[in-house]
């Protein structure tokens, strides 16, 4: 069952980053001065770089900030979730 979750953790911001680049694709353009960011974005960073598009236009203040901080904050923990999950088996691999 966690495997299940932590798949639809990880494939969810990417789905939704495609359908707002579906929907709206100028949107997308403006926001970064070249197509390498949105890529990289969505390979490493979904949730900054969808929440980033979605206040660009109005300008970053009050809540659209601390929403922010927050999806860099579950990007981080993505990334470092697994690190710190596994690092009883590392150690014990070394163990050896």
């Amino acid at each position: 069952m966690g495997c299940i979750i932590t798949l639809i953790g990880v494939i969810a911001p990417r789905l939704i980053i495609l359908a707002g680049w579906a929907s709206d694709p100028a949107r997308w353009g403006s926001a970064f001065g070249s197509p390498i960011w949105p890529v990289l974005g969505f390979l490493f960073v979904p949730w900054t770089t969808f929440f980033f598009v979605l206040f660009e236009p109005g300008g970053f203040d009050g809540i659209e900030l601390v929403i922010l901080v927050c999806a860099v904050l579950a990007d981080v923990g993505t990334w470092g979730g697994g690190l710190f999950g596994n690092r009883e088996r590392i150690s014990n691999y070394r163990d050896m």
